[in-house]
């Protein structure tokens, strides 16, 4: 999503009354796919998601008429402890006309989509949390749930009680609707319209309850698959978040975060922290005019060539933390930076490059196993 994108949802919102609630799912993606999306202006200076940040702020005030109590438990299977970021988990079973998924976002703790239609990419969105990850409020009058780090915190104060899901306590929290879709775990859907629309509109209202009673969890969802594959990892890398877009029913991951027992993460450094020695990868096809800026001023570059490929590898700091990147423009028609903080890297970012067995544009060809 590009700046224009994130300023005119924004300003959607801040055209309707304003929401009782901090829970935002799009931005929780649009989070997701920063923090992947490491480019040096989201690291030092990220405005864009800055400016996101103040406007969510802006836009949380006290709960609005009702007072909902927190209702049964859900009963039945409890929620998944931790989900497999390599498997989605969850699905959308049905989407307003001309509405499909665009993109995704999938964590140990939390899995996030976002559906998007030809005329505007900012639709629906879903967020849904492992079992333990959210808690009512001492009072039963709102949620709060922790995200993959402490800066990725979500709370929200119902307005009023919404109709059950699949037998679930469900409440509407400013534009979201909230409910709890297993034993200990919650899930929240992001209402495209302005609050004072959604009170209102009764076919909106039944939109988002049908979409939730439809979503599929745990069920068989089409399978991620990446363009490259890092072979000679050893067992204790795995991949903690990551990012995919989706295209014509192939979900296509094009950023992840290794992390191993030694990565730390500093909430700091920047708007959205960084983690030390855990590389962040992403491949993508690469866009025509797709360049690694091998002039930065910002940093130390030299240019190699690496199994066969031309690369620009920098050096700075971010935070008072070094910071290495090795950067291919066009590596067998993909785009490949990775990126890695911290003084002693288990691996740095040339050898991983050496690890990386790239697939080519066609995501026929691409692997469902990103660690080979």
């Amino acid at each position: 999503m590009n700046e224009s994108q994130v300023r005119a949802l924004f300003n959607q919102i801040a055209d309707g009354e304003s929401p009782p609630s901090r829970v935002d799912p799009q931005l929780a993606l649009r989070r997701g796919r920063a923090r992947l999306r490491w480019r040096r202006a989201c690291v030092a200076s990220a405005p864009v998601l800055a400016a996101a940040a103040v406007a969510v702020v802006a836009l949380a005030v006290a709960a609005g008429p009702g007072r909902p109590g927190a209702g049964p438990a859900a009963a039945g299977p409890a929620a998944p402890r931790q989900f497999n970021p390599l498997i989605p988990y969850v699905s959308f079973g049905w989407l307003p006309a001309g509405q499909s998924l665009s993109q995704g976002v999938t964590s140990r703790t939390q899995v996030g989509m976002l559906s998007g239609s030809a005329s505007n990419p900012l639709g629906w969105s879903f967020s849904v949390y492992a079992r333990g990850q959210c808690h009512l409020t001492s009072s039963g009058q709102g949620l709060r749930c922790a995200g993959e780090t402490p800066l990725e915190v979500a709370t929200a104060r119902f307005s009023k009680p919404a109709p059950a899901v699949h037998g679930h306590s469900a409440f509407w929290a400013g534009t979201n609707l909230v409910w709890s879709y297993a034993r200990g775990g919650w899930a929240w859907l992001n209402i495209p319209v302005s609050f004072s629309t959604l009170q209102h509109d009764t076919v909106v209202q039944r939109q988002a309850i049908k979409i939730a009673r439809h979503l599929r969890f745990g069920a068989a969802t089409p399978p991620l698959v990446f363009p490259g594959q890092l072979t000679g990892l050893t067992g204790r890398w795995r991949i903690s978040d990551l990012h995919y877009g989706a295209a014509a029913g192939v979900l296509q991951a094009d950023s992840y975060t290794l992390t191993t027992g030694t990565s730390r993460f500093f909430p700091q450094v920047g708007d959205q922290g960084i983690w030390t020695n855990a590389p962040y990868v992403q491949i993508h096809p690469a866009p025509r005019r797709e360049t690694c800026d091998p002039h930065d001023p910002s940093t130390q570059n030299t240019s190699e060539i690496i199994s066969g490929y031309r690369v620009v590898v920098k050096r700075s700091s971010a935070g008072g933390r070094p910071e290495q990147e090795v950067c291919a423009a066009h590596a067998d028609g993909l785009s490949v930076d990775i990126l890695e903080f911290g003084p002693h890297p288990s691996a740095n970012v040339t050898s991983l490059f050496r690890q990386l067995r790239l697939l080519g544009t066609n995501p026929a060809n691409w692997t469902n196993n990103p660690i080979g």
